[in-house]
């Protein structure tokens, strides 16, 4: 680092240098500082090279990078508390927002956010054109004596599914609130269940709310049974985290390109930009995160 007029300033290659910035985002800033309050250079210039005052552009940076997030926004975490959706949910619907009309997102620093009323009024819609298809196919099977026993079938088009193998599957291992069956054409092998319409009805009615108060099974310690996230253990992921790393100006695009250049593994551009997603929220391994919780608990005279 030089110093001008007492100074110390750093050129772009030397922030380029310092900070590991890529070039071209260092100059897309710069173009775009009208809007996003990049500091002006100094006056001096060294064989037409500009100079920013070190101390000025390393706040600039700070405020970048740890912004103050306005009130109407909402990151993802938020719209999990808020909406009681999965993180896989948003995570699909935001993949797939070309062709259900997703409301835009707003990134500061490294998270997106959505304007929470936006949002929520979009989410809406979407659950009510559910219901709506829902509402008209357990009019049509929920119609008849409450006391009726009705197959696999008839319970699955009271719930909305095409076909009766969702029933099947929750007879076997079945799901919070399903009822009983009131009845087995064959009791000694315990098939063809006959159920109550009334209380095929009912849980249909219900079943969003008994799932929603279901409390959310977190990953035990040690547990390889299930994921504590989209991709855990995926070598892309780590691929994903380090390009992200290097790169983390870079476009959806552009990140998609590098990746699909480095990986060994034939990935789709759909994958890529979930694999992207997941680094984006977890740019630290979970177990990572656990050991360094674990080291926290623990004191720094633990090893003494």
């Amino acid at each position: 680092m030089i110093s001008i007029d007492g100074r110390d300033v750093l050129s772009r290659q030397d922030i380029h240098t310092r900070y590991g910035y890529a070039m071209s985002a260092l100059e897309r800033w710069w173009a775009a500082r009208e809007t996003n309050g990049h500091p002006d250079p100094i006056p001096t210039k060294i064989g037409g090279v500009m100079f920013w005052d070190a101390e000025e552009w390393e706040e600039w940076d700070r405020r970048r990078l740890n912004p103050e997030v306005p009130a109407h926004l909402r990151s993802r975490d938020d719209l999990i508390r808020e909406h009681h959706v999965s993180r896989a949910k948003l995570a699909s619907l935001w993949a797939d927002r070309e062709t259900n009309g997703h409301p835009p997102a707003t990134r500061i620093g490294r998270t997106l956010y959505w304007d929470a009323q936006e949002w929520a009024d979009w989410y809406a819609r979407q659950q009510g054109s559910a219901r709506s298809i829902r509402a008209e196919v357990d009019e049509e099977a929920a119609a008849g004596d409450p006391e009726d026993l009705i197959g696999s079938s008839e319970f699955g088009r009271i719930l909305g599914h095409r076909d009766h193998s969702w029933v099947a599957k929750a007879v076997v291992a079945p799901p919070p609130g399903f009822p009983e069956p009131a009845d087995w054409g064959d009791p000694v092998a315990r098939k063809r269940p006959k159920w109550r319409r009334a209380d095929a009805v009912t849980y249909a009615t219900n079943r969003k709310d008994i799932t929603a108060a279901q409390p959310v099974r977190r990953r035990r310690t040690g547990s390889t049974n299930s994921q504590p996230y989209l991709y855990y253990g995926d070598p892309r992921l780590a691929l994903a985290r380090e390009v992200l790393a290097q790169h983390p100006d870079a476009t959806q695009a552009d990140l998609i390109e590098r990746l699909s250049r480095q990986s060994d593994q034939p990935t789709s551009r759909s994958s890529w930009r979930n694999i992207i997603l997941t680094a984006r929220e977890h740019p630290i391994d979970a177990d990572a995160d656990a050991d360094a919780d674990a080291d926290a608990d623990a004191g720094p005279d633990a090893g003494e």
